[in-house]
């Protein structure tokens, strides 16, 4: 497969329509569904023929061939087929069978496997996500298609403060910056705040790639440590993933006020996936950008396991299923990603098509009194009283989730200028807020600024320790 990444001229609208042209909710949703059906059908006949692995999922499932799958509807009834224990579970397998890690589900000769990218392994064993050459030019492709919607053009400057090593937002994504044909300056954020600040001022980026987490610290630190607020360094443009708050009001506001930048809150890197808000004050989702190379909104009900329909408004869990992938594809994969799924003209920018936003992880969610809480969403409420809170929180619980003894503890940062005095009231009106929004009325501890830990990584936002309560 021949796919153009950098030298494809950049289209005055930075949206695909994937062909599609219709104003109606429910038809947009048919046309793409019948072009992902079609692309479908192929990687169904791909998997089969080219795997054990698959074809014991779809024995399980009772389907004793690929003709036997009929239509999307057939193959959304399906069960999930991978999740990221059974993806543990099969590289540890291969491991012992073949000598490496790429997995059972392997779809590819292991010397067709040219690139790795891995998980973070918060449960100590990382995940790795496999690619072939062509897989490779159509992530390169799919990651090119959100650097245009954040206005990046070839040629320009770009300063990657995310991890390196072999996070997606590592290696992958500098790796494609170059192949769209800009210049990444990859100091990662292990080079720490200082020296990212320094080697900004020295290359003079148009763009920043960081978690919320480090845009937020370079604003904290840059008078200290460059004499200067980060305004003014010149970036134009900041792309945050791996963490929430990318999308949250007060931290666009927060980086248009201290930066003087539009931002773009994205996902995407592994298995044709890449999403990106548009540059609104306000985030309505982040806009799918290849539905013409994933289903990534096939959802289903957490609990019942039952597909959901399609449509605006939906509220599920997301089995993600790449429709051209090669190495090692995601296939019926089980993410965990509770998504709401939007379909119409976006508020922000006008563009039609389809939109998601993350609610939260099915493996995070809280179960508190009957009452179910995804952690994003206390962050989300807790972002609401910047600038009297830093924004910073840890909830704290004293046996491992889902099941919470009440009350929720929630501690957080006070403003950098608001008085201890002034910390009793804060935490009255944060556990009332709460109640109003997520019914559950949470324990608050207000800490002084700066007391939770800041690494410019993903941020671990609960803590388990038997002594908190």
């Amino acid at each position: 497969m021949n796919i153009a990444v950098a030298s494809a001229p950049l289209s005055p609208s930075p949206f695909e329509t994937f062909g599609v042209d219709t104003r109606d909710p429910a038809e947009y949703i048919a046309a793409i569904n019948t072009l992902r059906w079609a692309r479908l059908q192929k990687q169904i006949r791909y998997v089969w023929e080219n795997q054990d692995y698959y074809r014991q999922r779809f024995l399980e499932a009772g389907i004793h061939s690929p003709e036997e799958i009929r239509s999307l509807d057939d193959f959304r009834r399906l069960p999930a087929f991978i999740d990221k224990a059974r993806h543990r579970d099969s590289q540890e397998e291969s491991l012992k069978r073949y000598g490496h890690p790429l997995g059972l589900h392997l779809t590819a000769a292991p010397e067709k496997a040219i690139h790795l990218a891995a998980t973070s392994g918060t449960t100590g064993t990382p995940t790795f996500y496999v690619f072939s050459r062509k897989d490779l030019e159509l992530t390169y492709a799919m990651l090119g298609r959100i650097f245009r919607v954040a206005g990046i053009r070839p040629g320009d400057t770009t300063f990657h403060a995310f991890g390196l090593s072999l996070w997606i937002a590592g290696v992958t994504f500098i790796q494609a910056l170059e192949a769209y044909g800009a210049r990444p300056v990859a100091v990662g954020a292990e080079g720490g705040v200082p020296k990212i600040l320094r080697y900004i001022e020295l290359t003079r980026p148009s763009a920043l790639f960081a978690t919320p987490s480090m845009v937020n610290q370079l604003i904290e630190r840059a008078p200290d440590e460059i004499g200067k607020p980060v305004g003014a360094l010149g970036i134009q443009r900041v792309v945050v993933c791996g963490e929430p708050g990318g999308s949250q009001p007060i931290f666009r506001a927060r980086v248009r006020e201290h930066y003087g930048a539009q931002v773009f809150d994205v996902t995407g890197g592994a298995w044709g996936n890449a999403t990106a808000t548009c540059d609104s004050r306000e985030s309505y989702g982040m806009h799918y950008l290849t539905e013409d190379y994933c289903f990534r909104y096939d959802l289903i009900d957490p609990e019942s396991k039952r597909p959901l329909e399609l449509r605006d408004g939906a509220v599920g869990e997301a089995i993600h299923t790449g429709l051209e992938w090669e190495a090692s594809p995601a296939f019926r994969n089980a993410t965990g990603d509770i998504l709401r799924l939007h379909v119409g003209e976006c508020p922000g920018c006008g563009h039609f098509g389809a939109r998601m936003e993350i609610i939260g992880r099915a493996d995070d969610m809280l179960m508190v009194k009957g009452v179910k809480v995804y952690p994003a969403a206390l962050q989300k409420v807790v972002h609401q009283f910047q600038p009297r809170l830093s924004g910073e929180l840890r909830i704290r619980l004293d046996a491992p989730p889902p099941k919470v003894n009440p009350p929720l503890c929630l501690a957080v940062e006070a403003g950098a200028d608001v008085p201890e005095a002034a910390w009793p009231e804060l935490a009255q009106s944060l556990s009332r807020r709460v109640r109003e929004l997520l019914s559950l009325r949470p324990a608050v501890t207000v800490l002084p600024f700066g007391s939770l830990p800041r690494t410019g990584a993903k941020t671990k936002l609960i803590e388990v320790h038997p002594a908190t309560k």
